[in-house]
């Protein structure tokens, strides 16, 4: 039966939530944070779609043709951009170093936001709300343990040390700010013990302490936007002159918080940073790249070696030219930028379709629900974080989880007339059955699947902290050429064999990552660095580099 089928997708992508936030290697990876959480995700997306595919006789397709469409469009374009756009092959598949949000990636989540689509319904949440105590707990206890400067492991890290499993302060206090608003929506479960809600009144004062460390203030935007947007679907059904007034203080509230964080308004010099004015120059290239290549865009995870190309004067001189990005710091221009408008549009409608959704449920719905309250705070405060930051994984995992739980919800909560009115117009219900054997089978294969073909960045990370542990010039060397090439890699190795009067080896090194990846800024750059270098090849490197760089007051 179908009951059960949501049942199996649901523990699968319960697990693949968890295993993608936690994850963390810094001991085994040089990059310890993306690559696994990247090996996490791909069997988890495969795992689910082979599920659904096994059991596809029990699976009530009818209900679900609006967002199978979109989600197959969304991959083929994705294909298509891989194949047309032009960016380097690799890169395009497996994402960029310190990313790994290429074509592989964004399929896995395509899969897994169906397969919640699929399996949602009000026992999924239930067991969500459980997935979101037990993320939420072990984030903010490492939080903790990283703001008493008690981390056993010595991370290299540039911004505050409170990062929790996500790497970076930014993506720590977005993630609290969004499961944060669930669990204060959970305070409002009449079921709940008096002691259950003392403990996470105390989890949420936990979190606000824990995001304060972080040095990052997105993650108390992110947190009070879910809480107002719980808080405003509670006041709706206390009186509709109430919500009114409510959802009129809501949106002036917001105009100041926004005139303040650009720098206007009483707010101003309370949310204001010069990380707004930095996100404005990145976000204005993304959609330079946009408009200038808008049917393919410039390929899978590419923005990096645009980036340079398509930043105006003043960007280039704010904070100097070797100041560059590899990410919009905006999900919308990210997609738009990677795959042109087609592929903005097709992620917009996936996105407007979930809006649609909450609001068919909201309104049919006779009484206050706290728990999908909890998931529309939770998915608007991801939204909202996602205009401002990166598509991080273990970040955006949880905004393509919610995405599909709140469609899959509004779809297998329709009451029974919606049902009968369906089979009347000729529609019949699926079968119940379900093959066990073959949907184990299926697991397994789609698990194998899934490993190997999400395996190849953290293999290649390992195998190259591996390589330069051993010190060995001929050993590192050849690290370089580890299977997905990765340019950064290459002028690591390079610039390495270099400084250490291997200038020849060096310089191979150098040479072959021009030709393997011709329109990256660094890998010219780094060539000219050669010492070894000849004069014909530090003048091709300079020209290259001005091509990349129009702009750049230092290439002449």
């Amino acid at each position: 039966m179908q009951e059960k089928l949501e049942r199996s997708l649901g523990r699968i992508i319960g697990w693949g939530l968890i295993a993608a936030t936690l994850l963390v290697t810094p001991i085994w990876a040089l990059d310890p944070i993306n690559p696994i959480k990247m090996l996490a995700v791909v069997p988890v997306g495969f795992m689910c779609i082979a599920l659904i595919f096994a059991n596809r006789k029990c699976v009530s397709w009818g209900n679900y043709k609006t967002t199978f469409g979109l989600v197959a469009a969304f991959i083929v374009w994705q294909i298509l951009v891989v194949l047309i756009s032009g960016g380097e092959f690799n890169q395009q598949l497996f994402g960029s170093q310190g990313r790994n949000t290429g074509l592989i990636t964004y399929i896995a989540f395509s899969f897994i936001f169906f397969g919640a689509v699929v399996a949602s319904g009000s026992d999924f949440i239930k067991r969500f709300i459980s997935v979101i105590y037990i993320v939420g707990g072990a984030s903010l206890f490492y939080g903790l343990i990283q703001a008493f400067g008690a981390d056993p492991f010595d991370w290299v890290n540039p911004y505050s040390p409170v990062f929790g499993f996500l790497g970076n302060p930014n993506f720590q206090s977005s993630l609290l700010g969004v499961l944060g608003a669930i669990v204060f929506a959970q305070l409002f479960v009449k079921e709940l013990q008096v002691h259950f809600k003392v403990i996470l009144g105390i989890n949420l004062l936990v979190t606000l302490y824990v995001i304060k460390e972080t040095a990052s203030q997105q993650g108390f935007l992110v947190l009070v936007l879910g809480i107002g947007v719980v808080v405003g679907l509670y006041v709706l059904r206390l009186g509709r002159t109430l919500g009114i007034g409510y959802v009129v203080l809501s949106i002036i509230g917001c105009f100041v918080v926004l005139f303040g964080t650009l720098n206007k308004g009483p707010l101003a010099s309370i949310l204001y940073k010069d990380s707004v004015t930095y996100r404005g120059d990145y976000w204005r290239a993304g959609w330079k790249m946009t408009v200038e290549h808008p049917i393919f865009g410039v390929g899978m995870d590419c923005y990096g070696d645009w980036y340079r190309r398509s930043r105006n004067l003043a960007a280039t001189l704010r904070r100097g030219p070797d100041t560059t990005s590899n990410a919009a710091h905006n999900v919308f221009l990210d997609i738009s930028s990677y795959g042109g408008f087609p592929l903005l549009i097709i992620y917009v409608a996936l996105m407007a379709l979930v809006a649609i959704s909450a609001v068919k449920v909201l309104k049919r719905q006779t009484s206050f629900n706290p728990i999908f309250a909890g998931v529309v705070g939770g998915w608007v405060a991801f939204q909202a974080q996602s205009i401002i930051s990166i598509n991080q994984i273990g970040l955006a995992i949880w905004g393509w989880v919610l995405s599909g739980t709140i469609i899959g919800y509004e779809i297998n909560t329709r009451n029974k007339a919606d049902v009968e009115s369906s089979t009347k117009k000729g529609k019949s219900p699926s079968k119940p059955t379900q093959s066990s054997a073959g949907s184990v089978v299926a697991l397994f294969i789609a698990f194998v699947l899934g490993v190997l073909v999400g395996m190849p960045p953290y293999v290649a990370s390992a195998k190259y902290k591996s390589a330069l542990e051993t010190s060995n010039p001929t050993v590192i060397q050849k690290a370089a050429y580890i299977w997905p090439l990765d340019y950064s890699r290459m002028i690591q190795v390079s610039a390495t064999l270099n400084e250490n009067k291997l200038e020849a080896q060096g310089l191979k090194v150098a040479l072959d990552a021009t030709k393997k990846f011709p329109d990256n800024y660094a890998v010219w750059a780094n060539l000219d660095s050669m010492k070894s270098a000849t004069a014909e090849q530090k003048a091709q490197a300079q020209s290259e580099m001005k091509r990349l760089d129009p702009l750049n007051p230092n290439l002449k």
